[in-house]
């Protein structure tokens, strides 16, 4: 009796199937916001770059999501100079790509001490998010800035279940 009761159930649980695919996610490179008036960073760009990897790669290995990076696709041509400041482009450019999340971010340098890290995930349907993650971080420096994005991913983006 207690068999029967436990397999009816399970089977009235929801179930994963392999025919399930994973919201296909395309995210775009991580730009900063200086502010400080120290002027440009030589490493700046390049370590946006890596950052946008770590960013990437985070999202992938949680096995939540398909992630391209928009880099990666015929979209980079299309691509305004600040994401930030194109009014939900990031929306239509993902609609294109046949994304069901996009990803977008900056980092605010305040100082060499004191800068911010806001990542948003925008659903492509609605353009609403999915997820915001926002980090003060502390150093401008490779280090710190892999640090507030390795945060973001276990505490906001991508949590472990």
């Amino acid at each position: 009796m207690k068999q029967a009761l436990l397999a009816a159930v399970l089977l009235l649980l929801p179930t994963p199937t392999l025919a399930d695919p994973l919201p296909r996610v395309l995210v775009f490179d991580l730009e900063i916001t200086d502010t400080s008036g120290e002027g440009e960073h030589p490493d700046h760009a390049g370590r946006l770059q890596r950052i946008t990897a770590v960013l990437a790669e985070g999202l992938a290995a949680s096995g939540r999501y398909a992630v391209t990076r928009v880099r990666e696709t015929p979209l980079a041509a299309e691509l305004p100079n600040a994401m930030r400041f194109c009014n939900g482009c990031e929306i239509d450019l993902g609609r294109k790509a046949g994304a069901d999340i996009v990803v977008t971010g900056f980092i605010h340098k305040i100082s060499t001490l004191v800068l911010s890290m806001q990542i948003i995930m925008r659903r492509t349907g609605d353009g609403e998010p999915a997820a915001v993650g926002v980090a003060d971080i502390r150093g401008d420096n490779e280090r710190s800035w892999r640090h507030g994005v390795e945060w973001l991913l276990r505490h906001r983006l991508a949590p472990p279940p």
